[in-house]
């Protein structure tokens, strides 16, 4: 597996149990047996074809993303194109169904990619077009880019307070380059496949350490925003998880000067 841009490639539905395109739809290898069954769900699903683009790649071919539970592709239906997400036959799990509960969950709160159908080895959900936060943030250029990016931070931390306040936690949201898309300075996020309603939600405290205390961009994030250590911030958090009620998530918001004292 390497990463670097691809040229686009669509195949019909039929081709995608052929050499090389078996090697993803039973991903980690081809399997002939697998291949079947499963080419039945799709077509059950309404899939017509795959495409095959993105900065991920195995063989030539380009993948939207490549994770320790699915192969996530393009596919196209009547409906239009949407992304594709295939459980790898050697995922710790037996099928889709409780990644689908979650992301239901999440939709339920306007919070990530829509989902549209589902099968035993498949989702099928919106797919979201942009780039990662880390990306994103340093494309930001000129007048205006603070203000732009104490937004995109603030809608974000929304999100996760969302997911906190519903018992869902994400589960990786450490390393949110991964985990968020950023389309039109709005940040979506993705990938369920670890989330549980089993342990305490940890989402603000999460991305925020992200954002401004241990992440790639946490240095710049903070000169942006103007802040000049992150004391009164790691306090605030450390409150908020003792307690995740709105007063303390607000005081979060304070410290890290997205939400004025003055209301």
């Amino acid at each position: 597996m390497t990463s670097s841009l691809t040229q686009l490639e669509q195949i019909p539905l039929e081709e995608f149990g052929r050499i090389p395109y078996l090697n993803i739809l039973t991903y980690p290898g081809p399997d002939l047996r697998s291949a079947k069954s499963r080419i039945k769900q799709l077509q059950k699903l309404g899939v017509e074809g795959v495409i095959f683009e993105g900065k991920t790649k195995v063989g030539r071919l380009g993948l939207v993303g490549l994770g320790t539970v699915g192969v996530v592709v393009k596919s196209v239906t009547k409906d239009g194109i949407f992304a594709l997400k295939i459980r790898r036959r050697d995922a710790n799990r037996e099928s889709m169904d409780n990644e689908v509960r979650l992301m239901k969950m999440a939709n339920s709160v306007g919070l990530g990619p829509r989902l549209l159908r589902h099968a035993r080895d498949f989702i099928i959900m919106q797919h979201i077009q942009g780039m990662g936060i880390d990306e994103w943030l340093s494309q930001l250029r000129g007048r205006g880019s603070a203000g732009r990016a104490r937004e995109l931070v603030h809608r974000l931390l929304n999100q996760c307070r969302k997911l906190d306040l519903i018992n869902l936690d994400h589960g990786q949201l450490s390393d949110l380059r991964k985990h968020v898309v950023i389309s039109d300075d709005s940040p979506c996020i993705i990938d369920f496949e670890s989330a549980s309603t089993n342990r305490a939600p940890r989402n603000v405290t999460t991305a925020a350490q992200y954002l401004f205390i241990g992440g790639k961009i946490s240095t710049r994030l903070k000169r942006m925003l103007g802040l000049r250590e992150t004391d009164a911030i790691i306090e605030t958090l450390r409150q908020y998880k003792r307690d995740m009620n709105d007063a303390n998530y607000a005081k979060v918001l304070i410290s890290m000067k997205i939400r004025s004292t003055k209301r």
